[in-house]
């Protein structure tokens, strides 16, 4: 009996059922299997298990420091005020992607302190609440370009945070559209 045949023998509760399940089941692969890229990526490489002979240890290449530890940029208010292009990184020490993520947003800062105001908003300071809710922020890092002449902000990709080359062309073309 094939598929066909199963399906004209049920009837359309079942069938319904059926469906519905097949499509839970399509979409939270899907969804795994995005996460799982995700954490590649991040992690800059296919994920190993660790050796059963020797206890697992940070690798030198994985960031330890928190976000909240790192000296980049200044305060949002004073950010706003100034009137120049904004880089703003919403993350959460917790958060095993924002630390991940910060040896990169450093870079960026070097390499744009002069043309962008660069701003960390810890998503769990009370303080910024107002400005979390106005960036309508779920998910960490996030990142906004931000024009305050304009009033106007841009969201980066994650999927362009491992890209050094992307993300620069992504601020030397905001630039040069906002300044």
């Amino acid at each position: 009996m094939g598929i066909k045949e199963v399906f004209e023998n049920m009837d359309k509760k079942h069938a319904t059922v059926v469906c519905l399940l097949a499509l839970l089941v399509i979409s939270t692969t899907f969804g795994a299997f995005q996460t799982y890229k995700l954490t590649q990526f991040l992690s800059g490489g296919a994920p190993s298990a660790p050796s059963a002979e020797k206890p697992a240890r940070p690798s030198a290449d994985v960031p330890t420091k928190k976000p909240s530890e790192y000296k980049i940029g200044m305060d949002y208010k004073k950010a706003v005020a100034s009137k120049k292009p904004m880089l703003i990184l919403f993350y959460a020490d917790w958060c095993g992607f924002c630390v991940r993520f910060m040896p990169i947003y450093e870079k960026l800062y070097k390499a744009h302190k002069h043309d962008f105001n660069f701003v960390k908003i810890n998503v769990e300071d009370e303080n910024y609440a107002d400005v979390v809710k106005k960036y309508e922020i779920a998910a960490f890092p996030t990142v906004f370009l931000v024009n305050t002449k304009k009033d106007t902000r841009e969201k980066l990709e994650n999927r362009d945070f491992g890209d050094m080359d992307k993300l620069n062309g992504i601020l030397n073309d905001f630039y040069k559209e906002n300044k």
